[in-house]
Order: structure tokens, then sequence, then C-alpha cells
């Protein structure tokens, strides 16, 4: 039974916070209307007391997980609803502005129903906790803005009960001949009212002391110093004019692995692969120049924002092979094995949660090549230039 007498207490409590200032502005319009003293007025309820518990609730960024501190933070408050039946507290979800406005209000109220969720598996009773979705903070950012507000309340000690109008005095006896009037009756006059209860302790919430949480950058990458996977393609041809003459502009495709997107210097390593149509005396009409080979190269980050523009050099390798050609009686090689050393500028751009799309330009010079020995004047003869665009993924 008295499980149900607080349960209704609690009740009481939640209507007088939302209907107090309402039944009180009313009383006062009807003492003035019809007259009445405010001390024949009814005695009023005790309202309950609440307060800025001074807990913060912190979250995951983009989620309703409750974080290491704020489940620490949310157990003090279960330990002080459990020491007292009439007490209870408002959760207020909030997001820090990230996202679209209607997510991040969804987003509010499910971290508010989140921290109650807690509070119910500590054994707190619902009908004591109300929630609260606000929305994107106004002043706050980042970690600041990924909470829920603890609010408060516990209900004072009842007030003394006021004291009774003073009765009205006895009528005087009408005077008689045979006995003097009598003196009158004194009026009763009313007792003095008790003093008022002193006000109620402050409320103090145990919290177990936790450092602040670390605030969280969501442009930075998981891995830290960032790690970049992307492949893509472009057009490749040589700058030799003896070399032009035979191997028309062709195709050109790549797959690169970076790591230090996020540092001054950074590390790639790549395969590269090209084709190009070859027009020479004594080869077949569609024979190709098919080459295939790996690269190494440093990466120099002139920014570390969204937009990154950068210069890289290295050292390479390509294997080219003769393709599509039954006979060969031009003076070129069917296959040669070159040095190269790429260098160039590019630039790339961020988008949403990883999402990278690079572009580049590339001039590789080579050394030690032999395959158009009989068609160039120089062993550098197929230097290229190169220009490619890919897409890929920062971690």
């Amino acid at each position: 039974m008295g499980k149900h007498v607080h349960s209704r207490l609690r009740k009481l409590v939640w209507l007088g916070l939302l209907a107090g200032p309402m039944l009180f502005a009313r009383a006062g319009l009807a003492e003035k209307m019809e007259g009445i003293a405010p001390e024949a007025s009814a005695a009023t309820s005790a309202a309950p007391v609440c307060k800025n518990a001074g807990v913060t609730v912190g979250f995951v960024p983009g989620s309703n997980e409750i974080d290491t501190n704020g489940r620490g933070a949310l157990a003090g408050v279960a330990t002080w609803l459990q020491n007292g039946d009439q007490r209870t507290v408002k959760l207020t979800g909030y997001t820090d502005k990230a996202g679209g406005a209607t997510a991040n209000q969804k987003l509010s109220e499910k971290r508010a129903q989140a921290a109650k969720d807690f509070l119910l598996s500590r054994g707190i009773e619902p009908d004591r906790i109300m929630v609260f979705g606000h929305g994107e903070q106004d002043m706050l950012t980042g970690a600041e803005a990924r909470v829920v507000v603890v609010t408060a309340c516990d209900v004072p000690p009842e007030l003394a009960a006021e004291t009774p109008p003073p009765l009205p005095p006895a009528p005087a006896p009408a005077p008689t001949a045979e006995e003097p009037e009598p003196a009158p009756e004194p009026t009763p006059t009313a007792e003095a009212a008790p003093p008022p209860p002193p006000p109620p302790a402050p409320i103090v919430v145990p919290v177990t002391a936790v450092p602040p949480p670390v605030a969280v950058n969501p442009d930075k990458p998981a891995s830290g110093l960032g790690i970049e996977a992307t492949v893509g393609g472009g057009a490749i041809g040589f700058i030799d004019e003896g070399a032009r003459n035979v191997a028309n502009t062709g195709a050109s495709w790549d797959a690169r692995l970076m790591f230090g997107s996020r540092l001054p210097i950074a590390v790639e390593g790549a395969y590269v692969g090209s084709v190009q149509g070859v027009d020479a005396l004594g080869l077949s009409t569609n024979s190709l120049l098919v080459g295939n080979g790996v690269e190494g190269t440093l990466r120099i980050n002139l920014t570390r924002m969204r937009v990154q523009p950068y210069l890289f050099g290295g050292i390479g390798w390509t294997h080219y092979q003769l393709s599509n050609t039954a006979t060969n009686t031009a003076n070129i090689l069917g296959g040669d094995d070159i040095g190269t050393v790429p260098m160039g500028a590019g630039i790339t751009a961020r988008f949403g949660h990883g999402f990278i799309v690079d572009g580049r330009a590339t001039y590789r010079a080579t050394f030690d090549d032999q395959l158009m020995q009989g068609q160039a004047v120089s062993n550098t003869s197929m230097q290229t230039w190169n220009a490619t665009g890919r897409v890929g993924f920062e971690f």
C-alpha cells in the first residue's frame, strides 16, 4: 500500500510541475473577483523543488550509446533516487550541429530514452523519470553538446496546517431588572501561527569523479595518421618524338595504397599499367604496347584540410611487351624492362566519412630503355606523361 501511495504522490509532483503556475494564477484572479481575503483561501500543496543536478551524460558521436563517463554519472543518479521514494528526475537530450536538424531531434530523444533505460535497469520506477529531446545545442559544439542533462526534483516537508478563522463572539443576554447586565465576553483571538519549516536541504547527487571526456574530431580518420586506398585511370603518352611516331597516346590505370595522408610526408606504393596502339612497318596493324609495373613514392602534403594539394617523387620499374602481332620485322624489340623516376603534383578532396577523389599529373623519366633503339636516338626515349583520376577511401 505504501508503494501505491508513493506512486500517486509522484504523479502529483509531475502535475504540480505542469499545472502549478496555472492554478495559482486562477486562484489569485478568483480572490480579486469575489473579494475573498488571501488568508481565507484554500491551502495549496507543497510544490517539488527541482534543480540542475550538475550531471551531464556523454555519448558516442552520432549515436545513442552512453560513453564510460556517462554510465558512471547515471550510476550516481540511480543511487540518489534509491535513497528517497519521492525523488524524481527529468532527462533532457541534446546533440551537436553535425547532421540535419530533424535527425538531430530524433537522436536527442533517443539519447534521453537511453539514459532512462539505464536507470530502469537499476530498479528505478518508470513514473519517476521524465524524458525530453531538445535537439541541437545552440552555443556548444563537439562532446560538450552530445549530452543528456539531469534535473533532480525532491518534495520538501509538508507545510504546517493553516490556523482556522476566529469564531464570532457569543450574543450577550438581554438585561433584567433583578440582575445587572453582565459585561460582554472578550472576543477570542486566533492563536499565533507556528513558524514556517526551514527550507529543504540542497540536493546532493553522489557522482563518482571521472575525468572529462576527450573531444573527438569528426574529420580525423580512425587510424589517426591517415591511410588511403584508391583506384583509377587516365591517359598516357610518350614525350620523345621518335617514340610518339611509333606508339599513340593510350590508356593507363593504377591502384595505390598510401600511409600518412594526415602527416606532412606520406609514403605510397602502387601498381601501374598502360596500353598503347603501335603503328610501325613490320608489325600488324592492331599491335599493342602493354606496360605493367610498380612504383614507390614520397608524397609531401601541402595542407591537411579537406582539400589537400601535394607534390610527389620516387622510383619505379615497368615491363613493356608487344601484343597482338604475329611477326616483328620492325626496329622495335618484343619486350623490355626499364627503370622509371615518377614525379609530379596532385590534389585530393575528401567528402563525407572517408570518401576521397584524387587527381594527379605525372612525368616519368626513364633510364636503360632499349625497346625503341632503332627508332630513337637516345636510351631515354620512353619517358612519358600521365594524367589520372582516382577514387577511394581514407581510413
